[in-house]
């Protein structure tokens, strides 16, 4: 009798198990590898491009200003899709081989964001003190905990966010 009885307790588990995992694998299998899903890099060149013209129009840039926004933006490289690492080539490299080539590719980064910093430098010395402070406001981040209440609403914390 106890056999039958942990043999149907077995069952009843396994079995309730099953139906609440059911949807779990009747789910599409479409996540390809991290971050290399085509549509996400278009939905952040998407608001990209709409965070830019938003302060452009919040701006609003005399003529003399145009040409630092130019520069500004053209040194802001849109984020593309990164290149798939081959694990074919990536396998033949050894391990400092591979540490170089990382650090190779940080170095074009940063030299990357220091031409960016120098434009924005630039374009952040034309701007007049209320378009210093339209720019600023755009670009603080936003105190933790905020989440969109007023300053009365919420607990002073200065520090920003990482």
């Amino acid at each position: 009798m106890t056999t039958y009885q942990s043999f149907v307790s077995s069952l009843l588990l396994a079995s309730s198990l099953g139906i609440i995992a059911a949807p779990a694998w009747a789910a599409p299998t479409d996540c390809g590898a991290p971050g290399l899903r085509g549509d996400y890099w278009e939905y952040r060149a998407e608001r990209m491009a709409q965070h830019h013209r938003m302060l452009h129009d919040t701006l609003k840039l005399t003529t003399d200003q145009e040409g630092a926004w130019k520069k500004l933006m053209d040194s802001e490289h849109p984020m593309a899709a990164p290149e798939p690492v081959r694990a074919a080539e990536w396998a033949k490299l050894t391990t400092p081989e591979r540490a170089d080539r990382m650090v190779e590719r940080m170095r074009e980064q940063q030299s990357r964001m220091v031409e960016h910093v120098v434009a924005l430098k630039e374009f952040y010395g034309v701007l007049t003190p209320d378009q210093k402070r339209i720019f600023d406001d755009f670009h603080a981040f936003p105190q933790r905990g905020k989440r969109g209440r007023s300053e009365a609403g919420s607990m002073n914390r200065a520090s920003p966010r990482p």
